[in-house]
């Protein structure tokens, strides 16, 4: 049979009086040209679609079911729901899959870092990517390589000061009416302040001390006083006045500095216990004191003399005194002694090491120099050492 509508029962009805849908598309009708009006329910169990003719004053009206309208739209909006959903599950599982490389990568990093922290040094991290975690990875190895690097740079300059160490007097020395004791202390590894202590064959009854100082300080300067110590060495094994020992030595010098600019300077003090004289020669050096404790004076051992390794022609000439009976106390020191500042920027000065040195005069001379050197650091307190401090004390007497 034949389906009937509610047009069959109600032929004669007036439209947008049979249901709620009607009501509402008379209502969009007045207002717009065209247009589609909803009914309830979701989706809605009717939808009507009007559109107003311009070749006559009439309005078509069509009203249809909703699921069947609608269906294109539901399938679309599954659609795109789902590929949605899909795609927020793929980027989490690409978020889960790289965050777990980025942090394998990182455990790696840190694995190596706390192998490094522990002094194990391991094969270069691979850099698998280009992003931040392979940029850390290659900073990561460079500063490894640095590191190393710096280490063994390191390693090889506590070698040096090993050795350096060893080229200083280990002990005093003391004989017949003499008595000797000196110290270094370095502001680096490694130092250009020069000590020594050098005994003659008992036949020739002299003993040697000197005292120098490079320009600079480090590595560098430490080479060129090894050098020194060297060619003194050398040389007063040789025959030949003092004032032609340090020609020998300036010109030797000279020909390892004339390109770099750099000096020594030195003071060298030899006593003769047989004829109770001393002798020495200035090499621009700062002069010897000599504390005479019987008179309570002061004096300087002066001279003539330019630093080794400036002027080729330079000639030295060696000093002389006879000291007498009397016991005398003689201090040489490079400047870093009275040069020493506190944190006001005061300088430690030639009077205070004086003042002690007097207060001092009837002990040994470890014990002056150690007691200077203590008064030295109490006076610098925190302030880091910015020169080589060497000091030796000769008691004579």
């Amino acid at each position: 049979g034949l389906e009937l509508g509610l047009e069959d029962f109600y032929p004669m009805r007036a439209f947008g009086t049979m249901s709620v849908l009607e009501s509402d598309t008379v209502l969009a009708m007045q207002n717009n040209l065209s247009g589609t009006v909803f009914g309830p329910g979701k989706p809605p169990e009717e939808i009507s679609g009007f559109y107003r003719l311009s070749e006559a004053p009439w309005t078509m009206v069509i009203i249809a079911p909703g699921d069947k309208v609608l269906i294109p739209m539901i399938q679309f909006r599954r659609f795109y729901f789902l590929s949605f959903a899909g795609c927020i599950l793929l980027v989490l599982v690409f978020i889960r899959m790289t965050m777990n490389r980025v942090t394998i990568d990182i455990k790696k990093i840190s694995v190596a870092a706390d192998d490094l922290a522990n002094g194990k040094f391991g094969d270069p991290l691979e850099v698998a990517t280009r992003d931040e975690v392979g940029e850390l990875t290659g900073n990561f190895n460079k500063m490894t390589r640095q590191l190393r690097h710096r280490l063994e740079l390191k390693e090889a300059i506590n070698i040096a000061r090993e050795v350096q160490q060893n080229l200083l007097p280990r002990e005093g020395y003391s004989g017949d009416r003499i008595e000797i004791s000196g110290f270094s202390i370095y502001c680096d590894e490694t130092g250009g302040d020069y000590f020594d202590i050098l005994q003659f064959p008992e036949s020739d009854g002299k003993v040697g001390v000197v005292v120098g100082d490079v320009v600079g300080h480090g590595v560098g300067a430490a080479l060129l006083m090894t050098t020194v110590r060297a060619l003194v060495r050398s040389r007063l094994s040789q025959p030949g006045g003092l004032g032609q020992v340090m020609n020998d030595v300036n010109r030797l010098l000279y020909q390892d500095t004339v390109k770099s600019g750099s000096f020594v300077t030195l003071f060298y003090l030899e006593y003769d216990q047989f004829k109770s004289v001393l002798r020495w020669v200035r090499a621009g050096h700062d002069p010897a004191i000599i504390y005479a404790p019987a008179e309570d004076s002061f004096s300087e051992l002066k001279g003539k003399g330019m630093a080794l390794g400036v002027d080729l022609d330079w000639r030295y000439e060696c000093n002389e005194i006879s000291i007498g009976e009397e016991t005398k106390l003689i201090l040489i020191g490079s400047d870093g002694v009275w040069e020493v500042e506190n944190g006001s920027g005061e300088q430690f000065g030639k009077e205070r090491v004086k003042e002690i040195f007097a207060a001092q005069n009837g002990s040994h001379p470890d014990i002056i120099v150690k007691n200077i050197i203590g008064k030295i650091a109490a006076f610098r307190g925190d302030t880091p050492q910015a020169d080589d401090i060497t000091l030796a004390v000769i008691k004579v007497g």
